[in-house]
């Protein structure tokens, strides 16, 4: 017998914007989501785990900085269970230690996003992480474009962006582990 699945219902969350003191929310999010996808982040989940409640919240404290922004996802009562970010860069930016970024003209950059799988498809909980993280970047800083690198294997973000009017720019960065597989880069248009 085939088995029914009943579509996700759109789940009730409100959309924060987390600072220095939470740190913990920031941290727990962060490894769950390195936990789920380990292939979508630079960062691995060792790493992340080393890092202290100082190293936490002064990431936290870096959404209170004009050029970059974190929105999170929290149910009433419940742990957080979606995160999107962006930074403003001046060119394409470098994801890796110590590599001097390539300057041209500034851009916003889309990165840190996952949702907890529990949360995702028809919830919505992505979509209006997107909308928020589009409407800072057109109506702080007055940009019309979303860049983002999504790995290559991850063909459910793919569509969710390509849905989101997302296109392939034709260019790639080679991920900084696994040198035999690539992170696509994407844009969006800041207004859907």
């Amino acid at each position: 017998m085939a088995e029914t699945r009943t579509p996700a219902a759109p789940r009730e969350v409100e959309l924060y914007c987390p600072t220095a003191d939470d740190w913990a929310g920031l941290r727990d999010i962060r490894l769950r989501s390195i936990a789920n996808f380990p292939l979508g982040f630079f960062e691995s989940f060792a790493a992340a785990l080393a890092l202290t409640e100082a190293d936490w919240r002064q990431r936290g404290a870096r959404n209170t900085e004009p050029t970059s922004f974190q929105v999170v996802a929290r149910p009433p009562g419940e742990q957080w269970v979606g995160t999107m970010a962006s930074f403003v860069s001046s060119g394409p930016p470098s994801y890796r230690p110590g590599e001097t970024p390539v300057n041209g003209p500034v851009r916003a950059n889309l990165v840190g996003v996952w949702v907890d799988p529990s949360y995702r498809g028809p919830t919505g909980v992505a979509t209006q992480l997107l909308v928020a993280v589009r409407t800072w970047v057109a109506e702080e800083h007055h940009l019309d474009r979303l860049y983002l690198h999504v790995h290559e294997s991850n063909h459910r973000a793919i569509r969710f962006y390509e849905k989101n009017g997302g296109r392939p720019t034709g260019d790639y960065i080679t991920d900084p582990h696994r040198t035999s597989e690539r992170h696509l880069e994407m844009v969006l248009a800041t207004e859907a």
